[in-house]
């Protein structure tokens, strides 16, 4: 069987397409020579063993039978090929939905998005900001594409991608009684004072509740916020200690740092050690090449810290 190469099929189409060398290359799809074009067909009838175009004039050809079959099987491939790639395009750069956790948002999301607009400038993403449990229902009635949270467990009916993990950091206001120990807090210490709590069933809330419980107290809300920068906040201007979020990379010196406070490492307190935080999904959203170019951009990023 001949060895067939599509470039010389390509340079056939046109010459046939546009009735001779000169034409075709001034048709050509990116820039390529009259000269080259010509090498192209040539080689592709040696190929085959026939003649597909003949001289019919100065610069113009015209096909032979054997030429006329080839390009009717052609032309349906290479007349559709622009119009798929530019719907192909038009997909990828088309604008996403991500509903997101705040947290994330400002320290997972830059660096993934910053390697996806240097891919595709085109590319477009609007980024709602949302309390987790208001993450996945969004995601589950279609309101966002998909959703970048930490979660306890996956819900039924959605994919998840895992990304990294999140570390908890106790922050406390420098001239609080537990900033004054010169150490990490025990959870009998911690559980003595009022402290800012996430709003009620968020994982974080699950957690805080889960180690005053566990020393025996009940949970005593200085303040009940949604998102964990009003929470910081709230301990830099010395309200009360929190358990704030950090991206986990094994370094003491990504613990949140504020002014007037103290941070403290507590993800060993947590069962797992640490929060995993992943892509949330419906699954019929890999069919899409803009949500396919986004998952890919968050993965390398997140592979390569």
């Amino acid at each position: 069987m001949p060895t067939l190469r599509l470039h010389q099929l390509e340079g056939f189409f046109y010459v046939a397409r546009h009735g001779g060398y000169t034409k075709a290359a001034q048709a050509f799809p990116y820039p390529l020579g009259q000269p080259a074009i010509y090498q192209q067909v040539k080689n592709l009838q040696e190929n085959l063993g026939v003649a597909l175009v003949r001289q019919a004039g100065p610069r113009k050809t015209e096909l032979t039978p054997e030429g006329r079959r080839l390009f009717e099987f052609l032309a349906p491939f290479f007349d559709g090929l622009e119009p798929l790639v530019e719907d192909l395009r038009g997909a990828v750069a088309s604008s996403l939905t991500l509903a997101a956790d705040q947290f994330l948002a400002m320290e997972a999301l830059p660096p993934a998005l910053l390697r996806l607009r240097e891919q595709r400038p085109g590319f477009g993403l609007r980024v709602e900001e949302l309390a987790v449990t208001e993450i996945v229902t969004r995601v589950q009635q279609g309101g966002a594409d998909a959703g970048l949270s930490h979660l306890l467990r996956e819900p039924s009916g959605l994919s998840w991608k895992p990304l990294g993990r999140i570390g908890v950091a106790l922050l406390v206001p420098a001239r609080h009684p537990l900033a004054q120990l010169g150490r990490a807090p025990t959870p009998a210490e911690v559980v003595r004072h009022p402290i800012i709590v996430y709003e009620p069933n968020s994982p974080g809330r699950v957690l805080t509740e889960r180690l005053f419980r566990e020393a025996g107290s009940r949970l005593n809300v200085a303040a009940e916020v949604s998102f964990s920068q009003t929470m910081r906040g709230l301990v830099r201007a010395g309200i009360a200690p929190a358990f704030v979020p950090f991206l986990r990379r094994g370094s003491a010196e990504e613990l949140p740092r504020e002014p007037r406070c103290v941070a403290f490492d507590v993800s060993s307190r947590l069962r797992s050690g640490a929060l995993p935080f992943g892509l949330l999904y419906r699954p019929e959203l890999e069919a899409s090449p803009a949500f396919r170019l986004f998952a890919a951009a968050l993965r390398d990023a997140w592979s390569a810290s």
